[in-house]
């Protein structure tokens, strides 16, 4: 089995660094020079990079790729099974990069999802199956000089497009993550269960003023979600359940959810575990310019708001989002929208329409 990871970030060099620990060929592709580019290059004089592992009692070692590279074609020809770990406002562009040296029976992974898969179908005209992940199954950071990987979910769940391939992927994964072992029904759920859709934007619209006052000294998770900020997300995650029994899925809050991702004792109280994972976390956003909004607004919240709007559910909290952090941002966040009338290609879009897409 050989893997390819796209984007040099972060998430991607954590999980290649968990791949090539098992003895699995990786090779990275960096597809932009926007960040990370002094890592990239010590990565590629070293021919790997160094890891510390947290999750493994800070167990060191050196991750050694099969190759790192920018070359697209070399990078996609190679793999059996691509992840792509960029931002997911980079998925248009990497569909386009990848298109023309995909190969039929390749699993593309988008690791995060929003529904991303339909992007990708566009360019794409290949045999092809598709995997979107809600959030990543290890977390860490690029350092200096090595990569520290700080924490893992105890549980990850991953849906399938076409679902009928659900099982054999899950399986695949299961043995390259094994913490990897558990479906959602199909990529709309997978995409409403993404944590950064609810709990980015709204500790970054109710905490703007803390951010710019603060000059960097702010901490979201422990500062942002006071008990009127709970009322907003608890309020939003009604809404949000609204959509999914639309389609057929268990409602699940946000709390109940982090507690199922983040804790392996599930006997334990949602707010006790997400207050001990928000002791936890990193400082920041050091600024409102930031991808929590410029990412989750437009790509999370606007893909929520269309959806609701096509099956006829309330989505008047995230609406009230997507508006007030256009004016935060002096940006229009509506029309930079992912929303599920340009992922169908259709002005007029029925629930049917969306049942076959996420099922096909």
């Amino acid at each position: 089995m050989r893997i390819t990871i796209i984007g040099c970030g972060n998430s991607g060099l954590v999980h290649a660094a968990k791949l090539i620990e098992q003895n699995v060929e990786v090779a990275l592709l960096k597809t932009s020079s926007a960040a990370n580019g002094k890592f990239f290059e010590l990565m590629q004089q070293e021919e790997g990079f160094n890891v510390k592992d947290e999750t493994n009692h800070g167990r060191m070692f050196f991750a050694k790729p099969a190759f790192i590279t920018r070359d697209v074609e070399k990078a996609v020809s190679f793999a059996d099974i691509i992840m792509v770990m960029t931002t997911t406002l980079c998925h248009e562009d990497v569909a386009k990069l990848i298109a023309p040296y995909v190969k039929d029976n390749q699993l593309i992974v988008l690791i995060p999802g929003y529904m991303g898969s339909l992007i990708f179908k566009k360019y794409i005209l290949k045999n092809v199956v598709y995997s979107e992940w809600e959030t990543t199954a290890y977390n860490g950071r690029i350092m200096d000089l090595y990569v520290r990987i700080t924490f893992y979910n105890p549980r990850n769940a991953i849906s399938v497009l076409p679902v009928s391939q659900s099982e054999r992927v899950l399986s695949l994964f299961t043995s390259l993550f094994e913490n990897t072992r558990y479906l959602r029904q199909h990529i709309l759920e997978s995409a409403m269960h993404n944590p950064n859709m609810i709990v980015h934007p709204i500790g970054m619209l109710f905490s703007a003023a803390r951010i710019e006052h603060s000059r960097g000294e702010f901490w979201m998770y422990k500062e942002a979600f006071t008990p009127s900020i709970l009322k907003v997300i608890h309020d939003f995650d009604r809404q949000k359940n609204s959509l999914l029994e639309t389609f057929g899925c268990e409602p699940l809050n946000y709390f109940d959810a982090a507690k199922w991702r983040n804790e392996s004792d599930l006997n334990k109280d949602a707010m006790e575990v997400f207050r001990s994972f928000s002791n936890a976390a990193n400082k920041g956003p050091a600024m409102v310019n930031h991808r929590y909004l410029n990412e989750d607004v437009p790509v999370g919240l606007g893909l929520f708001s269309s959806l609701g709007k096509a099956v006829g559910t309330d989505t008047s909290i995230a609406d009230a989002i997507i508006t007030l952090t256009s004016s935060l941002l002096q940006k229009d966040l509506r029309r930079e929208a992912r929303t599920i009338q340009y992922l169908l290609g259709k002005e007029q879009v029925t629930k049917e329409d969306i049942c076959t897409a996420i099922e096909k």
